[in-house]
């Protein structure tokens, strides 16, 4: 079933690949630095009022202009975002995008997606991207 919704996604992988190609390399390193800077007691973000680095990640993650709410109904990324390692850079970039608005709407989603490791992993597939020389 998610593989039917993938094909009609709007943006493309394409797309969404193109943009973060775009994406100036202090960009990159900004969002890398962020990640490593994270202790383990930035993690333990069981609250709405992050520490610094948490809030310096959440501004760095680079994100897609897609409908997150219909990307994320049965995504199996969702609730296993190690997949990711085998996905499209694009779905990090789509799933960054579902922590980051989630947020918005429902205070402590970006802190959950940090104590758990999601945002880890959207973090390791950007980095592994870049590395490779996709940008």
């Amino acid at each position: 079933m998610f593989d039917r919704a993938r094909e009609a996604l709007e943006p493309s992988d394409a797309q969404v690949e193109a943009w973060l190609r775009s994406l100036p390399d202090a960009t990159w390193l900004e969002l890398f630095d962020a990640a490593d800077a994270l202790t383990d007691e930035d993690r333990d973000v069981a609250r709405p009022v992050y520490p610094d680095r948490v809030r310096r990640l959440y501004r760095s993650l680079p994100g897609a202009s897609v409908d997150w709410m219909k990307w994320m109904r049965g995504n199996p990324l969702v609730s296993d975002p190690s997949m990711l390692a085998g996905a499209p850079v694009a779905d990090a970039a789509r799933l960054a995008t579902v922590y980051v608005r989630g947020e918005r709407f429902n205070d402590g989603v970006f802190g959950r997606a940090v104590q758990d490791g999601s945002v880890d992993a959207v973090v390791r597939r950007l980095r592994v991207w870049v590395r490779q020389g996709g940008c």
